[in-house]
């Protein structure tokens, strides 16, 4: 029985998080491997199992050198990580999967780690990053193949060129969470792809379609979570989650009240506000939902248009009072404002912070990271004072707002200060 050695890098960043960063995508491949007859292993480098993890600072790459901040590998020390993989068995094929253009040195530091104790096992690289920028990720990162767009469509000719099974399942399949013991937190995914085509956005590039499973397949795998694995907070990471409105996440979450599963939700992707309604307040207060953020993005018409038109204030107003109805503080409702923008001045984001807290919710900005291939991307190119095509580092949200000639580190920290001030003391 051929075996696959699944690997979940480590992040390398200046500020970024891991607490519900899981490799769905990975496991989803892992679980139509396993249906097609594998073994496997998971190296999830942010987690493993009984050892200790944790940031670890590094040295910067050169195109930080002039940022005020640490840069640092997030999950389990190297050494660590050498000796569990030394343990396991040798595999016959390593898949590897990527997010962030900006995290590939964590990447290459993986790949790099598993073909020094797996000398000449073949590695396959796919995700977000792969499919994004294939040229720079097979310059870089050392794998033998980079699998671009749906992993499950990519892979079987790698397969085949290797020897392995290569008859693997069409429609992906829920992800391998067994592979995992006891999970506090985990993450959830059961939309693939948006009905929405945002400028900045890379959902099309990656699943041109969109897709979901019911609300019944979706019942199952967060019982599976809660029940079999313990887990007690788990975030949405789709898209869309309330595509085509509210029925499909209302009929979910009276399946799990039927069935009394009891965890926290965090809808920690942007809903969008449209299709948001005074019954889901209800019906998500109920639930267990403790994390709600919305895409405001912007109070300015003109930009929200060129963004897609996706909200206005008075959608978010209507939203705020559903949910003061169901029970939610001001400071438990959320919106995203984007800053950094090409073109984007301090202003227009002020005074999307003051809307927002006039409408009666918690301001959070999201600095702008550009994504290749999308429709924002060549204005980012040519607005930057970097080769964001050349360097991917430079895609890192935390360096491009701070290069935007209006946004300097004072002012962000001034625009950040709004968001916060009526919720201190």
């Amino acid at each position: 029985m051929p075996r696959a050695l699944l690997v979940n890098p480590w992040i390398h960043d200046l500020a970024a998080q891991d607490r519900f960063a899981f490799p769905l995508g990975l496991l989803s491949v892992g679980s139509a491997l396993r249906q097609a007859g594998y073994q496997l292993d998971l190296c999830d480098l942010l987690r493993l199992p009984g050892l200790p993890a944790g940031t670890q600072f590094i040295p910067k790459p050169a195109a930080y050198a002039r940022v005020r901040r640490r840069y640092r590998r997030l999950g389990v020390r190297p050494e660590a990580a050498r000796a569990w993989l030394s343990s396991r068995p040798r595999p016959d094929l390593v898949l590897v999967t990527t997010v962030m253009t900006y995290w590939y040195p964590g990447v290459v530091e993986a790949v790099g780690l598993v073909k020094e104790v797996f000398p000449g096992a073949p590695v396959a690289l796919g995700g977000v990053y792969a499919t994004l920028m294939p040229d720079h990720a097979r310059a870089v990162t050392g794998a033998d193949f980079i699998a671009v767009g749906d992993g499950l469509a990519a892979l079987p000719h790698f397969l085949d060129s290797l020897g392995l099974p290569s008859a693997l399942p069409q429609v992906p399949p829920p992800p391998a969470w067994e592979l995992y013991g006891s999970l506090p937190t985990a993450a959830v995914l059961f939309g693939r792809g948006c009905f929405r085509d945002c400028p900045y956005c890379a959902s099309r590039l990656l699943n041109p379609g969109f897709s979901r499973r019911g609300p019944g397949d979706a019942a199952d795998e967060i019982e599976r979570l809660v029940c079999s694995h313990a887990a007690s907070d788990l975030a949405f990471y789709d898209d869309a989650l309330l595509a085509g409105g509210d029925g499909w996440l209302l009929a979910l979450l009276e399946e799990l009240d039927r069935r009394e599963v009891r965890v926290r939700f965090h809808a920690i992707n942007a809903m969008h506000l449209k299709g948001f309604t005074p019954s889901l307040a209800q019906a998500m207060r109920r639930a267990g939902f403790r994390t709600v953020r919305f895409g405001l993005e912007t109070a300015d018409p003109a930009r929200g248009e060129k963004l897609g038109d996706k909200a206005a204030l008075d959608d978010l107003a209507r939203a705020a009072e559903g949910l003061w109805a169901a029970g939610y503080a001001p400071g438990e409702i959320g919106v995203y404002l984007l800053v950094g923008l090409p073109g984007q001045r301090p202003a227009e984001v002020e005074a999307g912070i003051r809307a927002a807290l006039a409408a009666g919710a918690r301001p959070y900005l999201t600095e702008y990271s550009p994504v290749p291939g999308t429709a924002l991307w060549p204005e980012a190119v040519a607005a930057a004072p970097f080769d964001l095509a050349a360097e991917p580092l430079y895609h890192n949200n935390t360096i491009i707002s701070a290069a935007h000639p209006d946004f300097t580190p004072a002012e962000l920290q001034r625009l950040k200060n709004l968001t916060r001030a009526p919720f201190q003391g």
